[in-house]
């Protein structure tokens, strides 16, 4: 409640006075009285304004640094120009018909070519359906067992069949068994070589399978289809099988001790899982082409002869001593090949022999011995070797047979990270190469005499082009070095991080 002063009525009943009305505008939300700074639309404005300033400065690169960028486009095409226009017919010249070089750039140094690998057998049918005739039209026949048996008290089965086959026959040996999903639960052996029993005078071939089970013996299927020009044997394991199952296959084929008559047309094996033997063949039995392959199948081969032999594994070991005409190629993975190799070059024939060598972490060792008869010196290569490891040991010889000429060889040995050590011998006539990177390059000459049949007045001699620790280059011959020619010798060796030796014996 307000109370009046009683002393001064006069003051109460006085009229007030009249004045201008002054009203304030309402006042913005969160903005202080008296305040100098902007309201909030516009502090949004001025700072979106400076956002976009900013933007504007960060990402306009300014003149001079595009034409700093156009400049050295300009340069670097009048380069180019300057090398295409100076440069090529340089190069052109120091190699042209008339250069001195007489070592020039080596072909086989780059990249080897190597043969077109058959992606199976030479002679297989398909593998993947039972029912399937092979290419002849000859349907199989599958699981006609001479003996099948129980063994007593046991669930163990075991079957056996023997037939007589054409020596006209085309040779096929298959399987469908994959290298890892049955791998420890199917094995295998296949055993070829000549009848021990000389009264025999067919060629036979036997099967013997055992399985854990009758379930599993029911499922596995073991064709043959046969006449006078197929010998065909499938073996179709089942897919379903189990870590405690397992099927034990033993297959042999006997040749007759008296030579067959004629080579085999074709012979090929493509069996996973096998070990695959092959006995003393070359005096009773020659193929024109034969493949054996196999998925970490082990091949031995005790004495071979083909045209045309390829044969190829891997995570197991090639051994063997091959006697080839037309091509030789041995290939695995992570096992070593062991080697000895005659080679035959027909004078007749328009093409050189080839061998292919091929494996990686593992070693690789061949002795190859060359026969190359012939009139005069050769007017086209021999022979073409190419070998190759990854991380191993390369160690190799090619010698001459006594009867044998100076032939022309190409030859290219290649290692990644292991040491290489090549023999040649004094028969040998052309340009070599060793190359290292991080290790010696070595070059040799022992003291074999030798005579150039064709003019044995020449005297030999090494003549060395290139000398450095890690590259060596040069020529090995009777007389002068040559100009280069199709049918000139070439040797290339070479590594990476070890060692790398050439050694001449002559």
């Amino acid at each position: 409640m307000i109370l009046t002063d009683e002393d001064d009525p006069q003051r109460i009943k006085d009229p007030p006075v009249s004045l201008p009305t002054v009203r304030y505008p309402p006042r913005a939300v969160g903005r202080r009285p008296g305040s100098a700074l902007p309201d909030y639309e516009t502090s949004q404005a001025l700072a979106y304004n400076h956002l976009n300033d900013t933007q504007s400065t960060l990402y306009k690169p300014p003149r001079r640094r595009f034409l700093n960028w156009r400049a050295a486009l300009i340069s670097l095409a009048i380069y180019v120009l300057l090398t295409l226009v100076i440069g090529i017919p340089i190069i052109l010249k120091q190699n042209g018909p008339g250069s001195n070089d007489k070592y020039p750039y080596n072909s086989l140094t780059a990249s080897s070519p190597w043969t077109n690998k058959k992606s199976g057998a030479y002679y297989t049918p398909n593998i993947n359906n039972i029912s399937s005739p092979t290419e002849l039209g000859i349907y199989p026949v599958c699981n006609n067992w001479t003996v099948v048996a129980a063994l007593e008290g046991e669930s163990t089965m075991q079957a056996w069949v023997e037939h007589i086959v054409s020596p006209n026959s085309q040779f096929s040996f298959t399987s469908n068994a994959s290298s890892i999903r049955d791998s420890g639960i199917v094995l295998g052996d296949l055993y070829v070589d000549v009848n021990p029993n000389q009264t025999v005078q067919d060629i036979t071939v036997s099967i013997k399978m055992q399985t854990s089970s009758s379930s599993v013996f029911d499922r596995t299927f073991v064709c043959f289809a046969l006449s006078d020009n197929v010998t065909d044997l499938s073996l179709y394991i089942p897919a379903n099988l189990s870590s405690s199952d397992n099927i034990l296959f033993n297959i042999t084929l006997l040749f007759p001790q008296s030579p067959v008559l004629g080579p085999i047309e074709a012979f090929g094996t493509f069996l996973p899982l096998f070990y695959q033997h092959f006995g003393s063949l070359s005096n009773v039995v020659s193929f024109k082409k034969i493949s054996i392959e196999g998925p970490t199948s082990s091949i031995a081969v005790d004495s071979l002869t083909a045209n045309e032999a390829f044969i190829e594994t891997s995570l197991q070991p090639i051994v063997g001593n091959f006697n080839v005409t037309d091509s030789l190629v041995l290939s695995t993975v992570l096992a070593p090949i062991d080697a000895t190799i005659t080679l035959y070059n027909d004078p007749n024939s328009p093409s050189p022999t080839f061998l292919g060598l091929d494996t990686g972490n593992s070693n690789l060792t061949a002795m190859v011995t060359l026969m190359a008869p012939g009139n005069g010196p050769a007017m086209r290569p021999n022979f073409i070797a190419n070998m190759r490891t990854f991380y191993g040991t390369l160690s190799a010889s090619l010698v001459h047979d006594p009867s044998s000429p100076p032939a022309s060889i190409k030859l290219h040995a290649e290692n990644g990270i292991g040491p290489s050590n090549v023999i040649l011998d004094e028969k040998f006539q052309g340009i070599f190469q060793v190359t290292t990177k991080q290790a010696a390059a070595i070059v040799s000459q022992g003291d074999a005499t030798s005579i150039d049949p064709w003019n044995p007045e020449l005297q030999r001699n090494l003549v060395t082009a290139v000398n450095t620790t890690d590259r060596k280059e040069g020529w090995i011959g009777w007389g002068d070095p040559p100009g280069y020619l199709e049918q000139t010798g070439e040797v290339v060796v070479d590594s990476s991080l070890a060692d790398v030796t050439l050694y001449f014996r002559g």
